[in-house]
C-alpha cells in the first residue's frame, strides 16, 4: 500500500504531455507576438522615401492658395477687429477665446500665409512653411464661423499639422534640390525622385485621419433618416446652395436611384479605412473614392472639398506607383515626340524656379517675404474697403424703404398648396419606401401606386386623390393625412377587371385644393401591357 501511495504521487508530480507541451506553446505564442509586433513597427516606422506626403503638400498648398487668395481683398471685413468677424468661439460664449487684430496686422499675416502656402508647396523651408500655415490657417479660419471654417479648412488643418511633422520636402523640393547641390551633384533635378527616405509614421497617421473621417461620416449619416430615403441628396441636387449643378437637377428625377447611391457610399465610407491597407483593394477603394468626390462636384456643386480629398488621396502614393507612372511616360514619350516636348515644361519651370530659389538664397527669401507683405499692406490700404479716406466720409448702410424693410421682416405664412408639392409619381414597384417603376399604361387587376411627395417643412396635410374617367366623373375616392414629420404619402389602387379600358386621371388634392393630376392608360387584360416613360 505505501508503494502504491508513492507511486500515485511521483505520478502527480511528473508532468503529463498530451498532443504538445506547455514549452512548444509559449514559444509558439511569444514567435506570433514577435511577428505582429514586427509587422506592427515596419508598418509605422519603416523608412521610406515620402513621395506621397510630398504630393500631398504640392496639391494641397496649392488648392489652399487658391481658395484663400480669392479671400485677401475681404481680409480686413472677414479677419480683424475693423471689420465684422464671426469667430467660431463667439457661439459659445467665448468671446476673447482668440484675439482679434487690428486691420494692417490682420492683412499682414494673411499674405504671410499666403506666401508660406507657396514657399510650402515649392519645398522651401519646407518644415518652417509648414507649421507656419498650419497655425495661421487655423487662426483664420476660426475667426470667420461663416464662410471661412468649412468642412474642407477643418481637414486641411489637420493635414497640415501632419505636414509639419514629417519630412514632406524630402524629395520633389526646392531644400532637396539645394542638397543635392551642395553635394556637388552636377544635374541635380534629375535626381529628385531618390530623395531621402524618412519614417513613414506621419503618413500612416494621415492615412488614418481620413479613414476615420469617411467613418465619422457613415456614423452621422445612420442617424439620418432622410439619407436613406434620398430625400437629403434629392433636395440638394435640386438647390444651388453650393454652385449650378445641371447634372443633380437631372438625377433628382430618379430618387430610387439616389437611395441605391446612398447605400453603396456609407458601405464604402465604413469599409475605406479596413481594405485601403490591402494591395489588391487599394486601387479600388481610393478609384471609388475619386469617383465619389468627382460626382458631389457634378451633382452638388461643390467644388474645393473634392480636390482637398484628391490632395489626400496622393498619400496613398508609394513607389510603385511611381515607377508604374514613370514606365507610362516613358512609352508614351517614345511613341510621341509631341508628348515628350509636353513633359519638358514642367521641368523647364521647375529648374527655373529652384535656379532661382538658391540664387536667393535665405536672405533674399526673408527679404522678399517682408517686401510683399509691406506692398499688399500698402495696397489694401490704398483700396480704402470703407471709403475712410473719400470727401464724403465713410460708405454708410443705404436706408430701405419702409415698405421693403416690413415685407422682409413680416412672417407671410400664406404658401400656396401648389407650391408645397415636390413631384407626383405613378408606377407599380416600390423599393426604399419610393415608387420606382414610373409608368402611363396599367391593365386590367394591375396594382398602382400614386404618391405625392412633399416639401419640407409643411404642416399637417390632408390629401385626396381621386380617380377620374376621360368624362371627369370621380370613381373611386382615397383620402389620408401627410402629418408635418413626413415626407410622401403613397395611395395604393388595385384596378378592377369590370373598368373599362380607356383614359382616366388621378387628381391629387391638397387640402381640397387640387394641385395635380396625372393621365394613365388601362388596357383589357389581354391586352399588351405598354410601360412608358
Amino acid at each position: 500500500m505505501p508503494d502504491l501511495l508513492q507511486i500515485t504521487i511521483k505520478s502527480l508530480k511528473t508532468p503529463r504531455t498530451i498532443g504538445f507541451s506547455g514549452t512548444h506553446m509559449d514559444t509558439k505564442l511569444d514567435s506570433s507576438s514577435s511577428s505582429w509586433t514586427k509587422s506592427l513597427t515596419e508598418f509605422f516606422f519603416d523608412r521610406q522615401i515620402p513621395y506621397g506626403m510630398a504630393l500631398t503638400r504640392i496639391a494641397l498648398s496649392l488648392v489652399t492658395l487658391v481658395c484663400l487668395s480669392r479671400r485677401w481683398p475681404h481680409a480686413r471685413e472677414f479677419f480683424s477687429a475693423d471689420g465684422a468677424p464671426s469667430p467660431l468661439a463667439a457661439n459659445y460664449g467665448f468671446y476673447d477665446f482668440i484675439p482679434l487684430l487690428p486691420g494692417s496686422l490682420a492683412v499682414a499675416l494673411y499674405t504671410l500665409l499666403l506666401i508660406l502656402l507657396a514657399t510650402l508647396m515649392l519645398g522651401w523651408k519646407t518644415r518652417i512653411s509648414a507649421w507656419g500655415v498650419f497655425f495661421l490657417f487655423t487662426y483664420f479660419t476660426l475667426q470667420d464661423s461663416l464662410s471661412t471654417i468649412t468642412k474642407y479648412s477643418v481637414i486641411s488643418s489637420h493635414a497640415f499639422f501632419l505636414l509639419a511633422l514629417s519630412n514632406c520636402g524630402a524629395v520633389w523640393s526646392v531644400d532637396r534640390w539645394q542638397a543635392l547641390k551642395r553635394q556637388g551633384i552636377a544635374r541635380p533635378l534629375r535626381l529628385l525622385g531618390t530623395g531621402t527616405a524618412t519614417e513613414i509614421w506621419p503618413q500612416r497617421l494621415l492615412q488614418f485621419f481620413l479613414g476615420f473621417v469617411y467613418l465619422g461620416a457613415a456614423i452621422t449619416k445612420m442617424h439620418t433618416e432622410t439619407y436613406f430615403t434620398g430625400d437629403q441628396l434629392r433636395l440638394w441636387m435640386l438647390s444651388n446652395v453650393n454652385h449650378y449643378n445641371p447634372v443633380g437637377e437631372i438625377m433628382a428625377m430618379f430618387p430610387a436611384m439616389l437611395v441605391s447611391f446612398g447605400y453603396i457610399a456609407i458601405l464604402w465610407e465604413i469599409l475605406f479605412i479596413f481594405t485601403v491597407w490591402n494591395k489588391n483593394f487599394r486601387i479600388p477603394m481610393l478609384v471609388i473614392g475619386a469617383t465619389f468626390h468627382f460626382m458631389t462636384y457634378v451633382t452638388l456643386g461643390l467644388i474645393v472639398f473634392p480636390f482637398v480629398c484628391f490632395s489626400l488621396y496622393l498619400c496613398f502614393f508609394n513607389e510603385s506607383d511611381l515607377q508604374w507612372w514613370q514606365n507610362l511616360g516613358r512609352r508614351l514619350s517614345n511613341r510621341s515626340s509631341s508628348f515628350r516636348t509636353l513633359t519638358r515644361i514642367p521641368h523647364r519651370i521647375t529648374t527655373a524656379v529652384c535656379r532661382g530659389c538658391l540664387q536667393a538664397g535665405s536672405r533674399g527669401l526673408i527679404f522678399g517675404i517682408a517686401t510683399a507683405v509691406l506692398l499688399a499692406v500698402f495696397v489694401e490700404h490704398q483700396m480704402d474697403v470703407y471709403g475712410s479716406r473719400r470727401a464724403e466720409g465713410k460708405y454708410q448702410l443705404a436706408k430701405l424703404p419702409y415698405p421693403e424693410a416690413m415685407r422682409m421682416l413680416s412672417t407671410n405664412d400664406s404658401i400656396r398648396e401648389v407650391d408645397k408639392l415636390l413631384s407626383f409619381d405613378v408606377g407599380c414597384n416600390m423599393f426604399g419606401g419610393l415608387v420606382t417603376e414610373f409608368s402611363k399604361s396599367f391593365k386590367q387587376g394591375d396594382r398602382i401606386l400614386v404618391q405625392a411627395t412633399m416639401i419640407p417643412p409643411h404642416g399637417d396635410v390632408y390629401l385626396e386623390c381621386n380617380l377620374h374617367d376621360a368624362d371627369g366623373a370621380v370613381l373611386d375616392q382615397t383620402e389620408g393625412i401627410l402629418m408635418r414629420e413626413e415626407f410622401r404619402y403613397t395611395f395604393t389602387y388595385f384596378i378592377p377587371t369590370c373598368l373599362a379600358p380607356g383614359e382616366y386621371q388621378f387628381v391629387l388634392k391638397s387640402n381640397t385644393e387640387e394641385i395635380a393630376r396625372k393621365t394613365i392608360q388601362i388596357a383589357g387584360v389581354d391586352d399588351a401591357c405598354v410601360v412608358k416613360q
